[in-house]
């Protein structure tokens, strides 16, 4: 009982830790590429821009904020962006996720997903980036 319990602890130290250094794990990745498609294809901006890292000319807050939909300037990027992504949907007959990695982007730890958009023989890889942002897994880039 004792052994449960100390292997129990040592989990629940590691993944918090894990989680105060933004790091953002495979299946929350998978879990918020998925919200994010459907709310695309439903074109649903307002909540698709709080899945979303803000990049604007405000320096302050790269890597620390999503887009803020009531203002134009940014709801037009986040319709873009969604816009692009359902596009990439829509020709496609399925999507599938393939390779979860750790790397360094811009100097700030990140985590990328590859998707891999099919639609009859051929395959179009694309890739999210993903950050953490308060505790929230958002994406940062789609590649």
């Amino acid at each position: 009982m004792k052994k449960l319990i100390s292997i129990l602890g040592i989990s629940i130290v590691f993944f918090g830790l894990n989680s105060s250094f933004g790091q953002v794990n495979e299946e929350s990745a998978k879990e918020i590429a998925n919200k994010l498609f459907n709310m695309c294809l439903k074109e649903n901006y307002s909540s698709a821009s709080n899945l979303l890292a803000y990049h604007g000319s405000d320096e302050s807050r790269l890597y620390k904020d999503t887009y803020t939909y009531s203002n134009s300037t940014e709801a037009a990027e986040v319709k873009r962006l969604c816009n692009r992504i359902k596009a990439m949907i829509e020709i496609s007959d399925s999507y599938d996720f393939g390779s979860f990695r750790n790397r360094k982007s811009n100097g700030k730890q990140v985590q990328s997903l590859d998707i891999i958009f099919k639609s009859g023989n051929q395959k179009i890889k694309n890739k999210l980036t993903f950050i953490s942002i308060n505790g929230s897994a958002v994406v940062l880039n789609l590649d």
